[in-house]
């Protein structure tokens, strides 16, 4: 019985899982100017819980990031991008974050 209730229960959350609804956002990152820029944005990004694909297109500067909207928004993806030293949208980016990047990723230089 406690066997057959596990299964059950294995069964039920693997498929809620499989059944999730993503939703698709495109976020403007306009201070992004070159490979590592990308890099350090989608690492950023992938590690927010629920966030399931990352594309960084660095001649659009446009990120477009597909996440789970249960468990995670816009805003928490636009200040993660930001915290990591970009601009995301109309959200600055973080001044200490960005002097923290490469040469090659500031645009003021």
């Amino acid at each position: 019985m406690k066997y057959n209730l596990i299964f059950l229960l294995s069964i039920i959350f693997i498929g809620c899982h499989k059944n999730e609804q993503l939703e698709t956002t495109t976020i403007t990152v306009k201070s992004v100017v070159c490979g590592m820029c990308a890099k350090n944005i989608e690492k950023a990004v992938y590690a927010i819980e629920g966030v399931k694909g990352v594309d960084v297109d660095i001649e659009k500067k446009i990120a477009q990031i597909k996440f789970v909207p249960l468990q995670t928004n816009i805003e928490t993806i636009e200040t993660t991008i930001a915290n990591a030293g970009y601009d995301a949208n109309d959200r600055k980016r973080d001044a200490g974050a960005y002097e923290e990047l490469a040469q090659c990723c500031k645009i003021d230089g």
